[in-house]
């Protein structure tokens, strides 16, 4: 699980220092904050890292394709805009809880001329470390020196467990518009997109897919009896809703916000155990009166399942219906007035959280820049 993520002259974010502390993240943390206030940059910083698991780190920043497919899109602004205005070094450090322990990771990138690395390595807390080896041509694929006393362990698993969760964090960007067509019957994962999400709902177990049906009935007007497929000769499948009336509705005609639901709850369903979900805005296209119900799937389906979930969201009522646990580690950011760089802080931090947290209206709080000026 990542425990903490530091952001040195990355976009929006300055040097290090009190200004720019370290974020620190829980099974379940929402970012929050006004537009351009840094949130999305802060995702980035987890697709670098991602990407640099897999890529190299020129790949990472301008895209990656093969045989003229685009396999990395490229991370928003590319080069230019990598590195903090005025320099061209960044730092991204990460702490993550892994089985061999709490591990640090951090990379120094350099932007001017070919992508570089000046230091990228893995530190095991109890005193392990490894540095990376890596060219502007190789992912990080191997380990090129190790310097310990006592030995670190066998075969440096901790670095290696680090390059796992990284490589098998998922980003979701659910998209309606791919979720209603026939897939093949053996689709596989469910996709980063949710594209497919039939065949993965065709394969789950009844006790599984009947979590679907709740979380679906709690959220459509018409109660869902049950989900039912078609499936074509050429074994293609396509959802199909099922009303207590009666009534089928195919995946062709479901709504955005029930596809974008029901995509968020199979994603969290189908997840390995230990792996992180990176989500923009889960709530978009949700009705109001239904947003606890995302508050609830969140909370329920990361303590339940040992998942971890890292989103943003512009939704005050969203926030009203959490915990005072996953209240308090949500995350602020704001830009300051001075130098126009991101700062944030967990809410659980700021002055007077309690008020917040005790409001009989969180929302007219938030919608009246209460966390504006807490910051």
């Amino acid at each position: 699980m990542l425990k903490q993520l530091s952001l040195t002259n990355w976009k929006s974010f300055g040097p290090e220092g009190p200004a720019n502390p370290p974020l620190q993240f829980a099974p379940l943390t929402l970012l929050v904050g006004p537009n351009a206030s840094g949130k999305s940059n802060a995702l980035d910083a987890l697709r670098f890292l991602q990407g640099a698991a897999l890529f190299s780190l020129g790949d990472v920043l301008r895209g990656h394709s093969e045989a003229g497919v685009e396999i990395w899109p490229p991370i928003r602004g590319g080069v230019v805009e990598a590195a903090h205005a005025g320099t061209d070094t960044f730092t991204l450090g990460a702490r993550w809880e892994v089985p061999s322990g709490h591990v640090r990771h951090r990379i120094v990138v350099s932007t001017e001329g070919e992508v570089t690395a000046s230091d990228d390595s893995i530190d095991l807390e109890s005193g392990g470390h490894a540095g990376i080896a890596r060219d502007s041509h190789s992912p990080w694929s191997r380990l090129a020196r190790v310097r310990n006393d006592p030995p670190p362990p066998a075969d440096l698993a901790f670095a290696d467990e680090v390059g796992r969760e990284l490589r098998e964090a998922v980003f979701l960007d659910i998209r309606p518009s791919l979720m209603r067509a026939y897939r093949p019957l053996n689709g596989g994962h469910l996709g980063t997109s949710g594209e497919n999400v039939s065949p993965v709902l065709a394969a789950l177990p009844e006790d599984k897919l009947a979590d679907v049906v709740d979380w679906l009935s709690e959220l459509c007007g018409p109660e869902i009896a049950c989900l039912e497929f078609d499936v074509t000769k050429l074994r293609e499948v396509m959802m199909i809703l099922v009303e207590r009336g009666g009534r089928k509705i195919s995946a062709r005609s479901v709504s955005d916000g029930t596809l974008r639901f029901l995509g968020l709850v199979v994603a969290l369903l189908t997840a390995p155990t230990g792996a992180l979900l990176v989500i923009e805005e889960p709530d978009v296209g949700l009705h109001p009166s239904r947003i606890r119900l995302l508050a609830e799937l969140l909370e329920n389906l990361t303590r339940k399942r040992h998942i971890q979930v890292i989103a943003t969201t512009h939704s005050a009522t969203l926030l009203a219906h959490l915990s005072p646990e996953s209240l308090a580690n949500v995350v602020a950011f704001g830009r300051d007035a001075d130098t126009g760089d991101t700062h944030c802080r967990r809410l659980g931090e700021l002055p007077h959280f309690e008020t917040l947290r005790d409001s009989k209206n969180i929302e007219q709080l938030i919608s009246t820049g209460w966390l504006e000026r807490a910051l």
